[in-house]
């Protein structure tokens, strides 16, 4: 599915194009009436194209009969049919609700439609909003329904851009991520979440249902951590008091806080559906990818570790291993001395602080290579010094033996 302009060719005329579609229609073995040429003649003796493309939109489902090779072709001309309609937005929309009807009836032909939409996209002018909206939408639908995932991952990215060419309204917008993140989330949850937060990010007025879904879906998350992009928004911050310090202790606090909380708070987790174990467990990491942080010579204590977290220090070196696979912290770990020496870790937030121990961090470091350099710059000219004066005895020597 390309977002590029698009020309569809069908020589022949108007009059030609609804003959063969009707015709087409009458000779479906599951059209009983077999008035679909008939009607349609009347119609246009009228001059009554409107009522020729109602009548199409009410029969396009006998197509479920179709053979898959006949099914885009027959289509195309339906939708030549309509680039010209006043009432454009309008027959798409009931176009695209009787694809997925097809589609229902023979999700065989699941491809073959998904490949018209394509072409309906492509056709349709881009500031005609409403179109592109329904067009998106069935494809969203028809792929997620049958399991066809895959053809519409590539194409996710490019939503956004799609829309805002169209000048689709932010609620519409809004609406329609909202719609996007409910069918995708089986599939793809960290673009189902993507596609949640910038639809909570487009209306800044009110804590909806969206709103709490965002964050309970974030609270909840065995892979999401960090918290400064969802704490901060204006919406998450009308939600009760309770949650927006659940939200503060994931950001920066540690797994005594949390416990703290929760005993308080444990009747409004239910509410909320927040999964106090699945939170216990993630704090438990944060907690140690905020000692890693502040750990002096970059060398964490097993000790330190089982006391923050009230735990045995003989589970110590498990929880080391899963903050190491959840990628908050890298180093190695030591069985000999009971330590964890610090590679690399995560600031959950960064402040004031924070800066100050990088620029630490990079002064120490320029200064180890700069020491480094000296080092290395020393030998290369004792190097260079010592080849001089062989070069010159060597040379002294062939002029004696000359």
């Amino acid at each position: 599915m390309e977002g590029s302009d698009f020309i569809l060719v069908v020589d022949s005329s108007v009059e030609e194009q609804v003959e063969e579609l009707a015709m087409y229609l009458d000779n479906l073995e599951a059209n009983t009436d077999k008035n679909v040429l008939a009607l349609c003649r009347e119609y246009l003796a009228s001059e009554n194209v409107k009522e020729v493309l109602n009548l199409f939109l009410t029969r396009l489902p006998l197509l479920a009969q179709a053979p898959e090779k006949e099914l885009e072709p027959i289509l195309a001309v339906f939708i030549n049919l309509i680039q010209e309609s006043a009432a454009f937005e309008d027959h798409v929309s009931k176009f695209c609700q009787a694809l997925e009807q097809i589609a229902d009836q023979n999700n065989n032909l699941t491809p073959a439609i998904l490949s018209v939409l394509s072409i309906l996209f492509n056709t349709a002018v881009k500031e005609r909003q409403h179109a592109r909206l329904s067009i998106l939408t069935s494809v969203v639908t028809l792929t997620t329904r049958y399991s066809l995932f895959s053809t519409l991952a590539p194409n996710l990215k490019y939503f956004p851009d799609w829309l805002k060419e169209a000048g689709v309204s932010v609620s519409d917008h809004r609406a329609f991520n909202i719609f996007v993140s409910k069918a995708i989330q089986s599939y793809d949850d960290e673009q189902s979440f993507a596609f949640l937060l910038e639809a909570v990010k487009m209306d800044n007025s009110t804590a909806d249902e969206a709103v709490r879904e965002l964050v309970q879906r974030a609270v909840n998350s065995p892979k999401y951590f960090f918290f400064d992009d969802i704490v901060t928004l204006p919406p998450v911050q009308q939600l009760e008091q309770s949650t927006l310090q659940l939200l503060g202790i994931l950001s920066g606090g540690m797994t005594d806080d949390y416990v703290s909380w929760v005993a308080e708070n444990h009747a409004h987790c239910q509410h909320q559906k927040f999964d106090e174990d699945a939170i216990a467990r993630k704090m438990k990491l944060l907690t140690i990818a905020s000692l890693a942080t502040q750990a002096p010579n970059n060398t964490l204590s097993y000790g330190d570790v089982a006391k923050s977290l009230k735990i045995d220090e003989n589970e110590v070196e498990l929880w080391i291993i899963d903050v190491i696979r959840a990628g908050l912290v890298e180093g190695r770990m030591s069985q000999l001395t009971k330590t964890l020496s610090i590679h690399r870790s995560s600031y959950r937030v960064f402040g004031k602080h924070e800066w100050v121990a990088l620029h630490e961090k990079l002064a120490k470091w320029g200064s180890s290579l700069r020491y480094m350099l000296q080092v290395m710059e020393q030998p290369l000219s004792s190097f260079t010094i010592a080849s001089s004066k062989k070069g010159n005895r060597d040379g002294s020597a062939v002029t004696a033996s000359e």
